[in-house]
């Protein structure tokens, strides 16, 4: 029972540490309308948050990607490699991740979900 409860303290402890991670990403800015698709052309590279959510920036523009399913092995040390097609990273797109210093077993091929763009709020006078 012991340590039932303490794998669920766990647990909650990562999930509000996550939580905090996104806020703390996502602070000063508002959401935009969602897109299918961003181009490959944009220099973005992939930050995880937890296992359900990616960021890219994109400059001042910070894109959020909700996955459609969990990604195991999706964290902060995860390298993300992803397979563009069409010259386009879009929605239901794959992509799999490799840790860093690990012997290269690709884990998991995982879906990307819509691209949502938060921008800084501006202020008014």
């Amino acid at each position: 029972m012991i340590r039932v409860a303490l794998a669920m303290l766990a647990m909650g402890a990562t999930t509000t540490s996550d939580t905090r991670d996104l806020d703390k990403a996502l602070a000063g800015r508002s959401p935009g309308k969602s897109e299918t698709c961003l181009s490959s052309s944009r220099q973005l590279t992939p930050q995880a948050v937890n296992d359900h959510v990616l960021l890219y920036r994109d400059g001042p523009r910070i894109w959020r990607n909700d996955l459609p399913a969990s990604c195991p092995g999706l964290d902060d040390d995860a390298v993300i490699v992803t397979e563009i097609r069409g010259g386009q990273l879009c929605r239901d797109d794959s992509f799999y991740t490799l840790q860093r210093g690990g012997i290269g077993i690709p884990g998991p091929r995982c879906r990307l979900g819509v691209f949502v763009p938060w921008s800084r709020v501006k202020a008014s006078r």
